[in-house]
């Protein structure tokens, strides 16, 4: 199948999570057989985004056009949001979809990841004849409100879509309820770098110190400042366990003086941005995940914890129940941190009891890139069927 894949842009070494899950998904796709296409408009107020202009690269069997612009942000204050996206974004896109169908192939579908690339799939769906998928990631369909540019945003994605995907259950009711639209729950996968097949492990039995590892942005949302608190709050000795947080985010001043005034400077360690090689050797060395998010829709982080073996505590949040149970891991409810230091003085006291050989094997059968891509693939082969 001949699949064109709109993502939000393209990873880089300076900003390596921008497009990654769309990258992950696109390279698995190309791997079972499929001939993948992606295209992505980068708009974002950064520096170091490279020249103004389409950009290509292959990779691992993947074309990708990248699109470099000004940034949006100057053109959404002076002429508008939507004069700027039906003016100059829409056409940009036909001209690269135009190009690509010239020298390759029209595509037999369109897959979207987020609302704000569904949106503009639901464009090249109507110019070019071509049946459009969405997956939806958004976290923050999950809050109460979003501003209305994005509320206009998600309606023309979802009014669009032929077939709408949901990376969880929760994030699946949630669209349901506010824009009354139906959709197929996918779970997301863990990258291909991640799972014992390409990193074989000796896990250690009994350690005298239990390495706990987080990582995730260094935001509000994510949680870092309850989990410091309940560091505080545990009963088993210092010398039992330490935290390491990967990960970078305007966070990270505040969170670093809240370790300091904890006195727990020389027990929880912030790491810094890693790229995904480098996180595979730190989980490695690692024997617990913590995922402290107040909100989450299906956290590939602790994805990727599971496929190398690593029990798990997490808030409750999200898509969080459907990976997380009694064999792999302990729950707790978002913003408690007495909860949470009672379940890390669990771990570290029943760590022994969970079998890390399983725990990455059943990770693996269910969220592995390929099986994902498999499921993927289901959904594409009916819309394309029904026309």
């Amino acid at each position: 199948m001949r699949i064109l894949i709109i993502s939000r842009g393209v990873p880089s070494k300076r900003y390596p999570q921008w497009g990654c899950f769309e990258k992950d998904q696109a390279e698995t796709l190309a791997k079972i057989g499929h001939e993948v296409i992606v295209v992505s408009f980068d708009g974002r107020f950064k520096l170091f985004r490279g020249h103004p202009g389409l950009h290509k690269t292959t990779n691992n069997g993947v074309i990708y056009f990248n699109f470099v612009a000004l940034p949006e942000s100057i053109f959404h204050k002076t002429i508008g949001f939507f004069t700027y996206w039906n003016k100059y974004k829409i056409p940009v896109y036909q001209r690269i979809i135009n190009k690509i169908i010239k020298k390759y192939w029209k595509p037999d579908i369109i897959y979207s990841h987020f609302f704000w690339c569904t949106a503009i799939g639901t464009r090249i769906k109507e110019n070019f004849n071509i049946p459009l998928v969405g997956i939806e990631h958004w976290s923050k369909f999950n809050e109460n409100t979003i501003s209305s540019t994005n509320d206009s945003l998600a309606r023309i994605a979802f009014n669009g879509v032929d077939k709408l995907i949901s990376v969880s259950q929760p994030l699946s009711n949630n669209l349901k309820k506010k824009y009354g639209v139906e959709s197929t729950v996918i779970h997301n996968m863990f990258g291909p770098e991640f799972g014992l097949s390409k990193n074989p492990i000796s896990f250690e039995k009994s350690p005298s110190t239990l390495r706990f590892i987080s990582t995730a942005s260094l935001i509000k949302r994510k949680g870092f400042d309850m989990l410091i608190d309940a560091m505080k709050k545990v009963n088993s000795p210092k010398e039992k366990w330490q935290l390491d947080i990967i990960g970078d985010g305007e966070e990270r001043a505040a969170l670093q003086q809240q370790i300091e005034d904890a006195g727990l400077q020389d027990r929880i360690h912030l790491l810094g941005r890693m790229n995904k090689e480098k996180i595979v050797g730190e989980l490695k060395k690692s024997h617990v995940f913590v995922l402290p998010s107040r909100n989450e829709n299906f956290s590939v982080a602790v994805l990727e914890a599971l496929s190398l073996g690593l029990p798990v505590i997490a808030t409750i949040c999200g898509g969080i129940r459907e990976c997380i149970n009694e064999n792999n891991g302990l729950l707790v409810p978002v913003d408690d941190s007495d909860a949470m230091a009672a379940a890390i003085d669990e771990m570290i006291a029943n760590y022994n009891s969970y079998d890390r050989l399983g725990i990455a094997k059943s990770c693996e059968e269910q969220f592995s890139p390929e099986a994902i891509a498999k499921e993927l693939t289901k959904v594409f082969e009916s819309v394309v069927k029904k026309g």
